[in-house]
């Protein structure tokens, strides 16, 4: 009852050696054990057209990026509190200020400067019961020397003290002006830099910032600052966070992750590529 058996196992082993109907005696076809020649198998060679094309990777100029991110900032950060501030019903009428801060010495800039700066006006305005509110942008000179430019809203009836007498910027020089249009001047400021520019800032130095944002303005200055591909996935009501490998809505808790891959590059540039979503889903 095996003989039949015997002789399928027999002739399977046959036909791995490439003996299947090959009369005795008859040479053995090339190759190893399982493999198959490229002479006898309708196989082809892959050409240059059906290989995977390489993705396209994308330079990415980290200065330029930067700038780009501060004047986005500023703007929306600018006509947010200028909007707060002439909603507010216990002021109607406001008294905006354009403050310019400098140094005597070129290379005077020293982290802390600034924050000790901001660290005055804030007692000042908690002194006077008055909600401080400010833009503020960082710039260099065609000498490289840092002075900064702030822009600051107050109640009409609230006069702002001599910054120098006060000590409130014992490094330089400053400048106090009435900005009518603030939103206008500060902006003119923040189009100025280039991204030559941002690449002479001195290490740690913040090109930036504001005060005085409420927490929905700002949410809404998070919305307006995340990529194109994460505002057109979540609506203007999402209060979206930059997490570990991409964004996320942390009122729903939605996850967003990114397309787009990092590469750093053997001179320290830094190249991005988008990956096919649809390939790399387990």
């Amino acid at each position: 009852m095996d003989a039949p058996f015997a002789e399928m196992v027999k002739a399977g082993a046959m036909a791995k050696m490439g003996q299947g109907d090959s009369p005795p005696g008859a040479p053995c076809a090339p190759g190893g054990l399982g493999l198959v020649n490229n002479a006898t198998s309708d196989t082809k060679a892959l050409t240059d057209t059906d290989k995977r094309p390489l993705r396209e990777k994308l330079l990415i100029n980290r200065d330029a990026q930067r700038v780009k991110r501060m004047r986005t900032a500023v703007g929306h950060a600018a006509r947010l509190l200028h909007f707060d501030a002439h909603s507010e019903l216990a002021a109607q009428r406001w008294n905006k200020k354009f403050i310019t801060l400098t140094y005597a010495d070129v290379r005077g800039w020293r982290p802390g400067h600034f924050t000790g700066f901001r660290k005055a006006l804030r007692e000042w305005c908690v002194r006077r019961k008055v909600k401080c509110r400010f833009v503020w942008v960082a710039e260099l000179t065609k000498k490289g020397a840092m002075h900064y430019h702030v822009v600051l809203w107050l109640p009409k009836g609230k006069f702002l003290p001599f910054v120098d007498t006060q000590g409130w910027w014992p490094h330089g020089m400053t400048k106090v002006e009435t900005a009518r249009e603030p939103v206008s001047y500060i902006m003119k400021y923040a189009s100025k830099t280039t991204a030559n520019d941002a690449a002479g800032y001195p290490k740690g130095a913040r090109m930036h910032g504001c005060g005085g944002l409420d927490a929905d303005a700002r949410r809404h200055l998070r919305y307006w600052q995340a990529p194109f591909w994460v505002r057109d996935e979540l609506s203007g009501r999402a209060d979206i966070r930059k997490v570990t490998g991409g964004y996320m809505d942390k009122i729903t808790g939605e996850f967003l992750p990114s397309p787009w891959r990092v590469c750093i590059g053997p001179g320290g540039e830094v190249w991005v590529y988008r990956i096919d979503q649809e390939e790399t889903k387990q």
